[in-house]
C-alpha cells in the first residue's frame, strides 16, 4: 500500500501592517480610492495643494488593497505609480516586492525588498518579506539570517519566529522547531496553522499524541480548517483509529469535496477496514478528475485484492505501473495478485524487479523464493 499522501501546513507571512502616515485629511489624496479621486489627487499636486508623497501613500494603499484582494496585477499598476511618484516610499518597494514574490518573480521581489530595507534599515517586516522570498527560493541560510534580523529589531514579530520554525523543520532540527514555535505561540495562541506546524514537528519526533493534540487545538480554533483534518486524520490513520480517519477525511471533505489528499487517503482506510465498496467509490472519484492518478489506482487495485478480485486488481496496478515503471507499492502489490491467482512467473517478475530496488527487503526475497520453488 502507498505511503499516505500528506499536506504539510504551510506559514503564510503576512503583509505585515505596514504603517506609513496617510495624507492629511484636508488634501484631496486622503482618501482616494476610486480612479476619480486618484486624478483628483493628481490635479491637487499639479496646483501645489498636495505633495508628490501624497499621491505615492494614496497609490499604495489602493495598491496594498488590491494585493490582499489577490488582484495582483492591479496591485503591480499602482505600486509602480507609487513609486514612480516617491521613490523614497519604503512601504510601496516593500509591498511590490510581496506581489513579485506571490508571482514568483523572485529577483524582481529582491531587487525591491532591498529597495525598502535600504530606506528603512529599522523595519522588521521588510526583513521578514525577504526571508519569505529567500525561503521560497530555498535558500534557507539567507532566510534565516532574515527572520534572526526581523527578530533582532522585533522579538515579537510571530511571523518570523512561524517562519524560522519552518527553516528549522526543514532542515529537521525538530527541537529547535518546536521551540520557535512555542515562542510565536506564547503570541499568537489563537493560530490555527501554527498550532498544525508545532504537530507536523511533534509528529515527526515521535510524538504522535502531542501532534493530535495540537490539531485538536487548531481545529478549536478553526473548525473549517481543511488541512487540520486531513492531517489529523493521517495521524490517527498511523494509530491504527480508521474509523477515527475516515471521519476526519469525511469532515475535510464536506468543506472542500475536491480535496484530493482526503478522497485517497479515506480510501486507503476504507481498504484497512475491509469496506471494499466506500474505498472503490473514494479512488473512483479521484480518477474521474484525473484517469492518470496513481495513488487512486493504487487504492483501488488494493480494494479489489481486499475482496479477492485479482484480475481487477492486476488491471489497476498494471494501469499504475504505466505511469510509473518503477512504483514500488504497485509491483508489489501485483505481484501479490499474481501469486493468489497461481501465475507463478508473473509473481516472480513482480519481485525480481523489486529485489533490484529493495535487496534488503526480507519479505520480498522470501516471496521471490516461493514462487521460484513452486514453478519447479
Amino acid at each position: 500500500m502507498r505511503s499516505l499522501a500528506w499536506l504539510i501546513a504551510a506559514i503564510v507571512l503576512a503583509l505585515g501592517s505596514q504603517v506609513a502616515a496617510m495624507a492629511s485629511d484636508d488634501t484631496p489624496c486622503a482618501a482616494a480610492r476610486t480612479d476619480d479621486a486618484i486624478a483628483q489627487c493628481r490635479a491637487a499636486v499639479a496646483k501645489g495643494n498636495a505633495t508628490p508623497r501624497d499621491l505615492a501613500k494614496a497609490l499604495w494603499v489602493r495598491g496594498r488593497d488590491a494585493a490582499r484582494a489577490d488582484t495582483l496585477d492591479a496591485a503591480l499598476a499602482d505600486l509602480d505609480a507609487a513609486i514612480a511618484a516617491d521613490p523614497t516610499l519604503a512601504v510601496a518597494f516593500n509591498s511590490r516586492g510581496v506581489v513579485y514574490r506571490r508571482q514568483r518573480q523572485y529577483d524582481k521581489a529582491l531587487a525591491d525588498l532591498d529597495s525598502a530595507i535600504r530606506l528603512e534599515p529599522k523595519s522588521a517586516i521588510f526583513f521578514a518579506n525577504r526571508g519569505r522570498t529567500f525561503h521560497e527560493m530555498h535558500d534557507l541560510e539567507k532566510a534565516m539570517a532574515d527572520y534572526d534580523h526581523a527578530l533582532m529589531l522585533d522579538p515579537k514579530h510571530v511571523s518570523a519566529l512561524y517562519s524560522r520554525g519552518m527553516v528549522h523543520y526543514e532542515r529537521r532540527e525538530l527541537d529547535a522547531a518546536i521551540a520557535a514555535f512555542n515562542e510565536a505561540l506564547a503570541l499568537d495562541p489563537g493560530n490555527a496553522v501554527g498550532l498544525a506546524n508545532r504537530a507536523e514537528a511533534y509528529h515527526d519526533r515521535g510524538d504522535i499524541d502531542r501532534a493530535i493534540q495540537d490539531y485538536n487545538e487548531a481545529l478549536r480554533c478553526d473548525p473549517r480548517y481543511v488541512a487540520g483534518f486531513t492531517n489529523r486524520g493521517r495521524m490517527l490513520q498511523d494509530k491504527g483509529d480508521y474509523a477515527a480517519a475516515i471521519a476526519d477525511y469525511s469532515a475535510a471533505l464536506a468543506l472542500d469535496p475536491g480535496n484530493i489528499f482526503a478522497l485517497h487517503n479515506r480510501a486507503a482506510a476504507y481498504v484497512r477496514t475491509h469496506d471494499v465498496d466506500h474505498a472503490i467509490a473514494d479512488a473512483g472519484r479521484a480518477l474521474a478528475r484525473d484517469p492518470n492518478d496513481a495513488t487512486a489506482l493504487l487504492n483501488r487495485g488494493s480494494a479489489y485484492a481486499s475482496r479477492g478480485d485479482y484480475t481487477s486488481a492486476i488491471a489497476d496496478y498494471s494501469q499504475a505501473l504505466r505511469i510509473d515503471a518503477d512504483d514500488i507499492d504497485a509491483l508489489f502489490g501485483r505481484g501479490q495478485a499474481y501469486e493468489e491467482l497461481g501465475d507463478f512467473a508473473g509473481a516472480r517478475a513482480d519481485y525480481s524487479r523489486l529485489s533490484q530496488s529493495k535487496p534488503n527487503e526480507r519479505e520480498i526475497r522470501e516471496r521471490l523464493e516461493n514462487v521460484r520453488a513452486r514453478m519447479k
